[in-house]
């Protein structure tokens, strides 16, 4: 389970890496020629997404290991990684069918999953 979790990091950091940079430009866009295009991510997304993965990681850990299997640190950057991921991919899903913006709820789902998988494997 540790190295499911492992890889799925480290392509949610390469995701996160290519969103900031999106963003970074998209940012620069709107404020050097006026861009009406929304953003890649929204803040709200992101902190929502950080909240359910770090609240799922560290009750799945409590359950599992109790307060030993905690480390505050790696909560915080797991958390912080998978929310933006998350915020990124809810905009995706909203963009992609507009009919249906309520798609974008699901991408809710990511960081409860890996939220439970990082407490389970205990990282």
């Amino acid at each position: 389970m540790e190295t499911t979790f492992k890889a799925s990091f480290m392509v949610a950091v390469a995701v996160q890496i290519v969103l900031i940079a999106v963003l970074i430009f998209q940012v620069w866009r709107k404020e050097r020629h006026g861009s009406t295009a929304p953003l890649v991510l929204s803040g709200d997304d992101a902190l929502a997404g950080a909240a359910l993965f770090g609240g799922a990681m560290t009750l799945t850990a409590l359950l599992s290991d109790g307060w030993s299997g905690m480390s505050t640190t790696d909560t915080l950057l797991y958390a912080v990684t998978f929310g933006i991921v998350t915020a990124g991919f809810a905009t995706y899903l909203r963009r992609a069918d507009k009919r249906r913006p309520e798609y974008g709820r699901i991408a809710f789902l990511l960081p409860v999953g890996f939220g439970v998988l990082a407490g389970l494997a205990g990282v």
